[in-house]
């Protein structure tokens, strides 16, 4: 008995600590070489059914996000694949959630999101597609730490194929590339880490 109690508080510690590894990566470094760190938060987006989605919609949440645009040719198929096999895999969580930000908000209205959404097989209350003007959805990307531009013949957009992970406290914890099954795997252990905390 008190070898199985001994099991069970070294499983217990374990979890802690693991989430304790995770490093707060929303920072930035000031004048004096001095990490300043930040909160992510959101203002003017909206989601895929007309809603306002702002801070107060990821509160106590813990959610990867992603940048993509719905006419996307190349990496968004995939990074979509992967993100239902992470949606579906969360979805019985209602402290999880997933945001998908469009840079392409001149195409991707609420319309357009909302079918794109609906395409998944996901509920809103686990998978937000949202927009903004541009130059807010810029803002945002840079809080992520990526950016975004058009190509020259304006078929495609340059963006990253990385997600984010985020905390209950809107701290950034890791960074993974979802077009990678190791990063999937890693990330999908992170998410369950950052739940049980």
């Amino acid at each position: 008995m008190r070898c199985l109690t001994g099991l069970i508080l070294i499983v217990l510690l374990s979890c802690e600590t693991s989430t304790k590894d995770l490093p707060i990566l929303s920072y930035t470094i000031n004048d004096s070489g001095e990490k300043t760190y930040y909160n992510i938060a959101y203002e003017g987006f909206t989601n895929q059914s007309g809603e306002s989605f702002s801070t107060k919609t990821i509160e106590g949440k813990i959610f990867i996000a992603n940048f993509f645009f719905t006419r996307c040719p190349s990496i968004c198929p995939p990074m979509r694949t992967r993100l239902i096999s992470i949606a579906e895999e969360f979805s019985e969580d209602q402290n999880f959630l997933i945001i998908s930000h469009t840079i392409d908000p001149e195409h991707d209205s609420v319309s357009v999101l909302k079918t794109y959404a609906e395409t998944t097989d996901i509920p809103e209350s686990t998978w937000q597609f949202i927009r903004a003007s541009e130059e807010k959805t810029r803002l945002q990307a840079e809080l992520y730490m990526t950016n975004f531009k058009p190509n020259e013949d304006g078929s495609d957009f340059y963006h990253s194929s990385f997600v984010a992970l985020v905390d209950q406290k809107q701290q950034i914890r890791g960074f993974y590339n979802v077009m990678i099954g190791e990063d999937v795997e890693r990330l999908k252990t992170d998410i369950g880490r950052l739940l049980l905390n």
